[in-house]
């Protein structure tokens, strides 16, 4: 079988990462991959390096927040272009790794099945509703990656939670390190996590992240948020590894936007304790007092109140002996998050797919861990 993965940014973010995650395991199976994504950059490197077959797509880059005219007339040429790419591609199956990206996948994939993996929680109704247009008109086979995401396209949504490669387990440094990795950008929010920072005494802050569909407002009110605290930025690091090493606690300020983000899976891997809002999809892995810990009720972020609870919570967090809770996490991460998990049950949707179009009396299904 010949897969065109269908990328719509072409850095690489979260789910990029789970795309490079699972190419060797399609090479394994001894199926081809071919991923196709904006420009010629570090997505399109990567794939490479994994074996995949690569192909650039002119799909370009729209305002931040509410769209423009002008955004809406590129999607319309941008829309058509993809159309015809894709309607030329030689393929047997398409998976969507955007939902930007699926109607002109819809008028360019003939009878070829198509996956979409819904990553995100997607909070404007005017993408929401095209998305699903799209998704009836091609029939496509959604899998999302928590039950917050699927319930935006229907019950029966299948979910393959994300998992990510083994970090060794292994002691913290003790030195009041707490930190938030990820992409700089509102949903990921690092303005609350610097604001809950001014309640917390004797402690070192890290920020590792480079701004990815971030508002220079945005990046601006970060730094000015980091004056007079003792704050590293340390950029984009590829080896989050070593950063968690350095932490003595992991910080998940995110929005409700936010599916099951990965480093909550990294830090559960690498003895690292988690503190999160309690928004989005983060409480389906993450249990209070259990495997980590959460803050707030979902509709969190952004409250000054809120941030100030946070940084109670962590003051209180580092006055704790936490080897139960990360004890429980890394037996989640082996039981429920392993890498190995993920591509079984990701490759085991596009075989049952790709079977049910060859012998549509078949029903299609995945044996989905929710």
């Amino acid at each position: 079988m010949k897969i065109l993965f269908l990328e719509q940014f072409g850095e690489v973010g979260g789910g990029q990462r789970n795309l490079l995650d699972l190419l060797p395991a399609v090479r394994e199976r001894g199926w081809t991959a071919v991923v196709a994504a904006p420009g010629d950059g570090e997505l399109l490197e990567k794939a490479r390096a994994e074996g995949a077959e690569t192909a650039s797509i002119e799909f370009g880059n729209y305002s931040l927040g509410r769209k423009t005219a002008g955004d809406a007339l590129q999607f319309a040429f941008d829309t058509a272009r993809l159309r015809r790419f894709v309607a030329q591609a030689d393929c047997d199956l398409i998976s969507v790794g955007g939902a930007r990206l699926l109607p002109g996948v819809a008028m360019g994939a003939g009878r070829r099945p198509v996956v979409f993996q819904a990553q995100h929680y997607l909070r404007d109704s005017t993408s929401l509703r095209v998305a699903l247009r799209a998704i009836r008109h091609v029939g496509a086979t959604v899998i999302a990656n928590s039950r917050h995401v699927a319930r935006l396209f229907g019950s029966h949504v299948p979910v393959v939670y994300n998992g990510v490669a083994e970090i060794a387990f292994g002691t913290r440094p003790g030195k009041r390190r707490i930190g938030v990795v990820g992409r700089i950008a509102p949903m990921k929010g690092q303005v609350d996590f610097l604001l809950a920072a001014r309640h917390i005494p004797d402690a070192t802050f890290v920020i590792c992240g480079a701004p990815m569909f971030c508002p220079d407002s945005y990046l601006a009110e970060v730094h000015k948020c980091a004056e007079g605290l003792r704050v590293e930025f340390l950029g984009w690091q590829e080896d989050v590894a070593a950063v968690l090493a350095g932490l003595d606690l992991l910080v998940v300020p995110s929005t409700e936007a936010e599916a099951t983000t990965r480093v909550i899976l990294e830090a559960f891997s690498a003895g690292v304790p988690v503190v999160a809002y309690a928004s989005g999809g983060i409480p389906e892995v993450v249990r209070d007092g259990e495997n980590g810990f959460l803050v707030g009720d979902g509709n969190t972020s952004g409250s000054a109140c809120w941030r100030a609870r946070l940084g109670a919570r962590i003051v209180e967090i580092l006055g704790m002996d936490l080897t139960g809770v990360v004890k429980r996490a890394r037996a989640d991460f082996e039981e429920r998050f392993t890498l190995d998990r993920y591509r079984e049950e990701m490759l085991e949707v596009y075989e049952r797919v790709w079977n049910h179009q060859r012998m549509p009396s078949q029903m299609v299904g995945t044996n989905s861990r929710m």
